[in-house]
């Protein structure tokens, strides 16, 4: 926790919101999450989670370890999140939720690697 001021705004998907011209003049690629950082002169856009996360390390010089061994496995697991996380975690909510005829095999197996 760093003392940091923010607004958050909920993006509803469902509704298309992310493809509104507001939202995509902060992230070109519709997609959120993005951050708009009001506080720099212009203000600056950092969008896709690892920038964003990385973006912050910098600006409040935290959350990444000083330790070359110890920043490594920090990146480590940043990379396969940006990597990972987002194939495996969307590919389980697309076969759960929005595919329209329920197949179990690839429920199951995006189900188990999530």
């Amino acid at each position: 926790k760093k003392g940091a001021e923010y607004d958050a705004y909920l993006i509803n998907i469902g509704d298309g919101e992310q493809f509104g011209s507001g939202f995509v003049a902060i992230n070109p690629n519709s997609k959120i999450p993005a951050l708009l950082d009001t506080s720099t002169n212009p203000p600056t856009r950092v969008f896709e989670s690892g920038a964003i996360l990385l973006y912050l390390a910098e600006k409040f010089n935290a959350f990444i370890p000083k330790k070359l061994s110890e920043r490594a496995e920090c990146y480590s697991w940043l990379m396969w999140q940006m990597g990972s996380a987002p194939f495996l975690g969307g590919g389980f909510g697309h076969f759960y939720a929005y595919a329209p005829e329920k197949f179990q095999y690839p429920i199951d197996r995006y189900a188990m690697e999530v």
